[in-house]
């Protein structure tokens, strides 16, 4: 019985793992025949940063069980924060692609300190109670990066000096989902994420 439940399990897995690398490889292939037009293209990476959003909100509203209205707000303090770290090394390291991962983690670790800022009072809500608190925090990140000049205030940044077109982002676009992917699926089928289900379906 266990070593049915582990087959399925790595089926499904495996099965995620396939689409996604066949997603990729007829993007990239329409996108270098010119079978794409121009706006559908510049569609491919955001679409692939709103994969990884809705993975990582699947953790808290699907195995959490619990309802998170602000979760952009998080992605947000995330995506500026790695921008303007992008833009202040953009003379001291030359690679598009060693900058894009290193403001990728200074991003992570922003988003993660925001988190925990608005996670550590509101630990004990459920709900309604959650879902209100959570809408409120994102509303005031809006509102907070609108009025930041460091931020660009409601204009928002000018990233004219690290903009790279799709082709040269695609392939990090797509390496962020299948990360994303690995540790969500590992941390379901381990230890702490069958104590998150646990919370979810008997608090």
């Amino acid at each position: 019985m266990k070593q049915r439940k582990i087959s399925k399990t790595n089926v499904v897995n495996f099965s995620t793992y396939l689409g996604m690398v066949i997603f990729f490889l007829v993007m990239t292939a329409l996108s270098k025949a010119g079978v794409l037009n121009r706006s559908m293209t510049g569609l491919l990476v955001p679409i692939c940063c709103y994969m990884s959003m809705a993975v990582s909100l699947n953790l808290t509203v699907g195995i959490l069980g619990e309802l998170s209205l602000g979760h952009a707000g998080f992605m947000s303090v995330g995506a500026f924060a790695g921008v303007i770290a992008s833009q202040s090394l953009l003379d001291v390291v030359p690679s598009a692609g060693l900058r894009l991962t290193i403001a990728m983690i200074v991003g992570a670790l922003f988003a993660t300190i925001a988190g925990f800022i608005v996670g550590a009072p509101v630990l004990r809500l459920q709900g309604d109670y959650l879902a209100i608190v959570t809408l409120a925090c994102g509303e005031i990140i809006k509102t907070i990066i609108n009025n930041l000049s460091v931020t660009g205030g409601a204009k928002g940044l000018d990233t004219s000096d690290i903009y790279a077109d799709t082709r040269t982002l695609l392939p990090f676009a797509i390496v962020l989902i299948f990360l994303v992917v690995l540790v969500m699926m590992n941390l379901k089928n381990s230890r702490h994420g069958r104590a998150i289900m646990a919370i979810r379906d008997n608090r």
